[in-house]
């Protein structure tokens, strides 16, 4: 519903005012570079008021911003955490055990400290080891939850010393992939990915996994206990 207005010009400019078209302004901002300017304006419109197929595209805009941020957080992590571990763990599934670095984002991010040291391997893997999905997270091409599937499932090639000419491969393959598939078919990909390129290291890999199952038990507040297996698959089913 915009009004069209003419300058006194021997050839009339149009003047447009008026309501704003929000449904062809979200498709812009959706094809948009994520970026603080991108989000700014995302903040401005109120989705109820958009048509049903621009609220969806509206919801893939803020999730395309919400990976912009968590490449921003991988790089505030290793900020805090280090490029590199604080003590060597030979039993870690990642690359080692931060005391000081690990308490200090686990009180950062409010999280368990388990749960940030996961963030903290997580961050350091992307970041030291996987650049394309770091660019592809930072851009939107792929989630957070991609992203960090990627990160865990190539951790334990790269520590074993797996070539970077696969590993690059594997990357590659999985960022396409990702772009039609969830995080769980993507780490199904990811892992067979690595078996073909590199069969021997990966059953290695496989039997040295095997020979750290454990079971562990954890008790809770409220007089109850929780028992947490890391056993084969096949033995799990």
């Amino acid at each position: 519903t915009a009004r069209v207005t003419y300058s006194e010009t021997s050839e009339p400019t149009p003047i447009v005012t008026g309501t704003v078209d929000l449904d062809s302004s979200v498709v812009t901002l959706l094809n948009s570079i994520p970026g603080i300017t991108t989000l700014a304006k995302l903040v401005e419109i109120d989705p109820v008021e958009l048509n049903a197929s621009s609220r969806i595209d509206y919801l893939t805009a803020l999730e395309r911003q919400t990976a912009w941020l968590q490449a921003l957080m991988q790089r505030a992590i290793i900020a805090v955490a280090g490029n590199e571990p604080s003590v060597s763990n030979g039993d870690d599934i990642f690359f080692g055990v931060d005391e000081a670095e690990r308490e200090d984002v686990s009180t950062a991010l409010r999280l368990a400290p388990a749960t940030a040291q996961s963030r903290i391997d997580i961050a350091r893997t992307l970041v030291n080891n996987l650049p394309n999905t770091c660019s592809a997270l930072a851009t939107g091409e792929i989630s957070s939850a991609h992203a960090t599937v990627i990160a865990r499932e190539t951790a334990i090639a790269i520590r074993n010393g797996a070539p970077d000419s696969v590993i690059f491969e594997v990357e590659q393959r999985a960022i396409s992939f990702a772009e039609l598939h969830t995080p769980g078919q993507l780490a199904v990909r990811v892992r067979t990915d690595i078996a073909k390129s590199i069969p021997e290291e990966f059953e290695e890999m496989a039997s040295r996994a095997t020979s750290l199952r454990r079971v562990s038990c954890y008790n809770e507040a409220d007089g109850m206990s929780t028992v947490v297996a890391i056993l084969p698959a096949a033995d799990a089913q």
